[in-house]
């Protein structure tokens, strides 16, 4: 008996056939087309506020998080952009959605960033640093650069050669003392200035160009005669007005 249930066992998996459910195109095309277009369309919305937070943040750098804020708000006007234009999203998922967006979002982000920095746009300040003074007397010649102070994390003057304190004395206001003050300074759309005055803003003098980036500003110490201490100011201006102002600690000089 059991043998004759195998066997019938056996019969019905032979004459079972696997069909495959039909296969409606037209349908699946309908679904791809729409979200063909609400991903266009999505795409779209994602430019045009991108375009309108770089406007803001042009205008007004300093209102770079209602910029933002213009962005997210685009995200949420999605639903009512597609009924305005009558895309039918009855069928989205929340898969769709999801990979929505993400779609906007990044598309947003990427044309905004795109057009705040050059070059449609330079809204970045130039930037001063690897400021080093370099002091020359007879064949002896010695560099500080302002920097951060791997032991206490503390920006001050420090050694070139070897990270310490410069010595007291440094600087003398003689005639044989030669100080070239150097700095890099840079802009991502162009320097138009850069210049240093020595003790107050009120007499800006160009800085030579050197290599690399670098600036500098050659005095000898005669020319702080009178003075306790060597107190400098770096200004530059990029093409599109930009600045930056920088003033380091003042040196103590000896006479």
């Amino acid at each position: 008996m059991a043998k004759k249930r195998k066997k019938d066992k056996k019969k019905e998996e032979e004459e079972y056939e696997f069909t495959p459910p039909e296969f409606n195109e037209r349908e699946f095309l309908e679904k791809e087309l729409k979200e063909t277009r609400a991903a266009i369309i999505t795409v779209g919305i994602a430019v045009v506020f991108g375009v309108l937070a770089a406007v803001v943040t042009a205008m007004t750098p300093g209102l770079i998080a209602v910029a933002f804020v213009i962005g997210v708000a685009g995200m949420f006007l999605l639903k009512y952009v597609y009924g305005f234009l009558r895309i039918d999203i009855s069928g989205f998922t929340k898969k769709n959605w999801a990979g929505t967006i993400v779609t906007y979002f990044f598309t947003f982000l990427a044309i905004w960033v795109l057009l705040i920095n050059t070059p449609f746009a330079d809204l970045a300040d130039p930037s001063i640093d690897q400021v080093t003074i370099w002091v020359s007397v007879d064949t002896t010649l010695t560099g500080i650069t302002y920097k951060q102070n791997s032991s206490t994390k503390v920006m001050e003057w420090l050694r070139v050669d070897n990270d310490a304190k410069p010595e007291a004395g440094l600087i003398h206001t003689t005639d044989n003392y030669t100080i070239n003050i150097t700095a890099r300074i840079a802009d991502t759309g162009g320097l138009a200035s850069a210049e240093i005055a020595i003790s107050s803003t009120s007499d800006y003098k160009l800085m030579a160009k050197g290599g690399t980036g670098k600036f500098e500003y050659r005095i000898d110490g005669g020319m702080l005669s009178g003075q306790s201490v060597l107190t400098f100011f770096l200004h530059a201006e990029d093409k599109n007005g930009n600045e930056q102002l920088f003033n380091p600690p003042s040196i103590a000089v000896s006479p």
